[in-house]
């Protein structure tokens, strides 16, 4: 896996990571691929439960079901405009992520 500016991360024995900018599925007993799809730049990954966060190099975030079977996209949508490498974090049920002019808080919680 060749991630650029993030690290992948390991869920019930798979790893998923970002590899030359498409999210990918690794077994992690074999280095086996179990897919590679979905175009996100040089972006950033975060597991959340069963499901992979990812904040797109363009700014897009997209929730993405964690599983070996195949790329499972969610939903997406665009959370700040312009390029992004920084890395995003969940904290008190909120999505943060930011790039070089503006950041954004997006709340996470079920029971508003």
């Amino acid at each position: 896996m060749k991630n650029k500016f993030t690290s992948s991360v390991l869920h019930q024995g798979y790893i998923y990571g970002l590899d030359e900018a498409i999210l990918a599925c690794l077994e992690a007993a074999t280095g086996e691929l179990k897919w590679k799809a979905g175009r996100y730049g040089y972006g950033q990954v975060l597991l959340a439960g069963d499901h992979l966060i990812v904040l797109a190099e363009n700014g897009d975030v997209a929730l993405v079901r964690a599983t070996p079977d195949r790329h499972e996209e969610l939903a997406r949508f665009s959370a700040i405009s312009g390029k992004t490498w920084n890395h995003p974090a969940v904290a008190g049920g909120r999505l943060l992520v930011r790039n070089l002019r503006e950041m954004a808080a997006f709340d996470l919680r079920a029971d508003r």
